[in-house]
């Protein structure tokens, strides 16, 4: 009787276990402290755990359960149903890795921990495998050659389909001064000005122009004869470029108050001149009035949750790293938001925000985000998929 009842209760825990992965979807497991992602691919009968953490030096800690339950069809088979022949923004699919991660991932010089940190991959960049281990593959990404852990990486399948929804074509500045305009003409007005190796996101190459948008969907126009569009990835960045452009970022600001005061004592210049003292200013308001500044250029005129949504979007791209270190430096990152590169900015800054976009930027700064982890924004008239607030779509 005893073993009656044994083989019947294995026989339904058997029958639970296979019902919940025919269910498929996704739960969130609770467990000392950490949150534990469960998904379950009903194709290959296997539940796959997740666990990771990480800490303010970027993490490298992870780790992987697999359940199979049954041989219905595995992982390497549908691996090998999808091509992998060609290539996306001059990485071949078969050598491309993905990163896969909410912000940054380490980059080490060896496969090890404790390894020297030499660089980091931000969230949806790639790399070309040099060479893959059974827990850490060497990459060269950008300027930085190192390794990093398997588990915050995709291969393959996953990889190629990550990278064809974040390949972008773009425009690639060869001059020290490009000016984008606001209309395809030489007398038109100027959004911004980008420096050599500067880029921006491409909509229409139209001849001897070539329309470009910013991050916020504003359209612009450089000449064609100055730029060089290809198809771009994000790519990892060196420590040594990380620190540079905080150095930089450091002595700009320190400079910031002298090109003020040069504004205020009547010196003349040229409206470009004039644009950049203002924006360097900018520099020495407090993160509440510039993100304030920027959420009311932005969305002045859009409902309280759709202010917090823009400023959101901000700080989301400061926490990947990948567009700066810093809220000014994500907010005065060249192609980006076009107020920012107008002057407006500043403008408002100087004048203050208005209230309701402080209380935003309060909000926003404090970690509310009605979008979740979007980093991007168009108005909702551009068609882009997303969530809705207001007059803008973001994802």
């Amino acid at each position: 009787m005893k073993n009656r009842m044994h083989t019947c209760a294995a026989a339904l825990m058997t029958l639970v276990v296979m019902a919940t992965v025919m269910q498929g979807g996704m739960q969130s497991v609770f467990a000392t402290g950490k949150t534990i992602t469960k998904s379950v691919t009903v194709a290959s009968a296997k539940m796959t755990v997740s666990n990771t953490s990480s800490d303010s030096k970027g993490s490298d800690k992870g780790s992987t359960i697999d359940i199979k339950v049954g041989e219905t069809s595995n992982d390497k088979e549908l691996a090998e149903s999808v091509d992998l022949s060609g290539s996306v923004a001059g990485i071949s699919y078969e050598k491309l890795a993905m990163a896969n991660v909410d912000q940054a991932v380490n980059i080490r010089a060896e496969s090890s921990e404790d390894s020297e940190l030499v660089g980091k991959l931000y969230k949806e960049c790639a790399g070309e495998i040099l060479e893959k281990g059974s827990g850490w593959t060497k990459l060269k990404t950008g300027k930085v050659t190192g390794w990093v852990k398997n588990d915050f990486l995709l291969f393959g399948a996953d990889a190629k389909k990550l990278a064809d929804s974040v390949v972008e074509k773009m425009a690639t500045s060869n001059t020290s001064c490009l000016r984008v305009r606001k209309e395809p003409s030489q007398e038109a007005g100027i959004y911004d000005l980008l420096a050599e190796g500067d880029t921006i996101e491409v909509v229409e190459e139209l001849g001897d122009w070539v329309s470009v948008e910013f991050a916020d969907g504003t359209v612009g126009y450089v000449s064609s004869e100055y730029v060089t569009v290809s198809d771009e990835i994000g790519k990892g960045e060196t420590i040594e470029s990380i620190r540079a452009k905080e150095e930089a970022e450091k002595k700009a600001k320190e400079s910031s108050k002298a090109a003020k005061s040069s504004s205020s004592s009547g010196s003349s210049g040229s409206s470009e001149t004039a644009t950049a003292v203002s924006n360097a200013s900018a520099a020495n308001y407090d993160d509440v009035t510039l993100l304030a500044s920027l959420i009311q250029s932005e969305a002045g005129n859009e409902i309280p949750e759709g202010q917090v949504a823009v400023g959101a979007v901000v700080m989301n791209r400061l926490r990947t790293g990948r567009f700066g270190n810093s809220l000014y430096s994500v907010i005065y990152a060249k192609g980006q938001f076009s107020p920012a590169g107008s002057g407006k900015v500043a403008q408002i800054c100087a004048q203050g925000p208005k209230a309701s976009c402080v209380a935003a930027a309060q909000a926003a700064l404090s970690g509310a985000s009605p979008v979740g982890a979007a980093t991007r924004f168009r108005p909702v008239s551009s068609g882009y998929q997303g969530m809705v607030i207001g007059n803008h779509v973001f994802w």
